[in-house]
């Protein structure tokens, strides 16, 4: 009795560690995410979105600010993204962002300090804009995301549909006006994958909608949770949005690893992802799509 106890509890273990073994491997090497798994839960995580002067570098700029800040702080270096492009928030007005950075301080009270000393202040100059927003960032679910995402592919192995039926273009997709800011992303996808293309990054912060747009964004996010199982990608951060400067607000903080930017620019112009874009899914949303840097730094 206690070897078949024991045999059944390796056979559930096992697979549970090889999930998060696996999408480990997939967070260091292709997002290029320095997130530990069981960080405080005091940790505080800031985001910088930040815009380059014209004769600026991403790298040696990026470089120079993230060195200033560690210097000046126990913050610790997460990710830092070049961005492919943007779609704006409307509570922050037309924003054209080059890229973006995450840091983990040890607490809240932590950052402000630091806020308080300047240092962080001194380090912004090193871009011609910026603006920063924070995540309290729930560490139980986002430790659960591997385990639901290999229970999701289970579910659709045994439901037989495992076949991951490939991405069809949208028809109306390069001819419809309303599209058109969708197709400059695209390109500047594929543009940007001649950088990177190991990796996807997407930062949002999410303001949610009202109780049918929620649920029409549910029914995305289960169509979309099929493919990320079967083609190992998927949430990386998931977090309370909190504010830090202005006066836009925003109830959450999304960051999902895709494939590549290429996967992402075919995913765009697909009838899958055409078909539900084109609702208002969401109360409002600052959505950056990035290329990860952060091994170059």
């Amino acid at each position: 009795m206690l070897e078949t106890i024991v045999l059944v509890v390796l056979l559930l273990v096992a697979p549970m560690m090889w999930q998060h073994l696996r999408y480990l491997r997939i967070r260091r090497d292709s997002a290029q995410d320095r997130q530990r798994l069981l960080h405080s839960a005091d940790a505080f995580h800031v985001i910088v979105f930040f815009k380059l002067g014209n004769a600026d570098k991403v790298i040696d700029t990026v470089r120079r600010f993230v060195q200033q800040i560690l210097t000046n702080s126990k913050a610790r270096l997460i990710y830092a993204g070049q961005a492919a492009f943007n779609v704006s928030a409307k509570q922050l007005g037309d924003s054209d962002w080059d890229g973006l950075l995450m840091f983990e301080y040890p607490s809240h009270t932590d950052y402000q300090k630091r806020i308080a000393d300047g240092h962080f202040h001194e380090a912004r100059q090193c871009f011609a804009d910026s603006y920063i927003h924070g995540m309290r960032r729930d560490r139980q679910k986002n430790l659960a995301v591997p385990q639901f995402l290999l229970r999701q592919r289970i579910r659709d192995i045994v439901s037989g549909r495992w076949r991951v039926e490939p991405l069809q273009m949208s028809p109306v997709f390069a001819t419809f006006p309303e599209h058109a800011s969708w197709r400059t992303g695209e390109t500047r996808l594929r543009a940007i994958n001649t950088i990177n293309n190991q990796g996807l990054v997407v930062y949002s912060l999410v303001k949610r909608g009202n109780r049918e747009q929620q649920s029409d964004l549910e029914l995305f996010g289960r169509n979309m949770a099929s493919r990320m199982a079967a083609l190992s990608h998927g949430p990386l951060h998931m977090g309370r949005s909190v504010a830090l400067e202005g006066f836009a607000r925003f109830d959450q903080v999304l960051v999902i690893h895709y494939p590549s930017a290429n996967y992402f620019a075919d995913l765009l112009s697909s009838k899958l992802f055409q078909g539900v874009i084109g609702k208002n899914l969401l109360g409002d949303s600052l959505t950056v799509y990035t290329i990860p840097i952060t091994n170059r730094l």
